[in-house]
């Protein structure tokens, strides 16, 4: 995939996050049963506080989850998103978060977190140039010991408008709408273990691996790892 077909889909879908953003949201408002399931792989055991990357953070619940499933840990929680119209949103329920906007696909935070989460994000990466350097991106910013959480969603390629040329690239409409659209990347088989490759060789270890989420619980495939402790 060229750049000028990449920057179309990045535009494309920072424009679909400003139209939808309302809808979105709204069906953004529970949390997600794989968190349960993946914060229990976690063991803060050692620590009084934590410190929290929420790359691609939305309307920020996973801070409300955090709160409610670790309630002895303080939580110094970053969130991360380029819409500015969900980061409004999370910091009016969320005021002790700090919500940056900013592309995350780009660059994250200058500085290394005790647990980063990425949900529902890297299906709106195109290209598996700009994958790889997001996947080695998220291995630097967790510190040593810590944890990271990333989703790839199993949507249903039948209800796609458009399927792209790219393996895997399809465009979805929205709320049965055709006319709003957005890309999205279905990961297969060998590339979900050449992510785990990858990060693997930037020191982190696979934990755990499972399927969650929708009516039928494989909407989202869970990998959670952590990164080696250095004495």
């Amino acid at each position: 995939m060229n750049q000028t077909k990449i920057n179309e889909i990045l535009k494309l879908n920072e424009a679909f996050y400003k139209k939808a953003s309302v809808s979105f949201s709204n069906t953004r408002q529970n949390y997600w049963k794989g968190w349960g399931r993946a914060v229990d792989v976690l063991s803060f055991n050692d620590h009084s506080t934590i410190t929290v990357l929420d790359a691609g953070c939305g309307n920020g619940r996973f801070l409300g989850f955090l709160k409610e499933h670790l309630p002895k840990l303080e939580i110094k929680y970053t969130g991360v998103d380029i819409s500015e119209e969900l980061l409004t949103e999370a910091r009016a329920k969320y005021p002790d978060g700090d919500f940056i906007k900013d592309d995350i696909l780009e660059k994250l935070p200058a500085t290394q977190f005790d647990l980063l989460s990425c949900f529902g994000v890297t299906h709106h990466i195109p290209g598996a140039t700009l994958r790889a350097k997001f996947f080695n991106s998220l291995s630097t910013a967790v510190a040593n010991g810590g944890y990271l959480i990333i989703t790839f969603w199993n949507f249903d390629t039948s209800k796609a408008v458009k399927k792209l040329e790219d393996g895997g690239d399809y465009l979805l409409g929205w709320d049965n709408k055709t006319d709003l659209q957005r890309y999205c990347h279905l990961y297969g088989a060998a590339e979900l273990d050449g992510i785990v490759d990858l990060l693997k060789k930037n020191g982190l270890t696979l934990l755990s691996n499972f399927c969650e989420d929708g009516k039928n619980s494989d909407s989202n495939d869970y990998l959670i790892f952590r990164k080696k402790l250095i004495q």
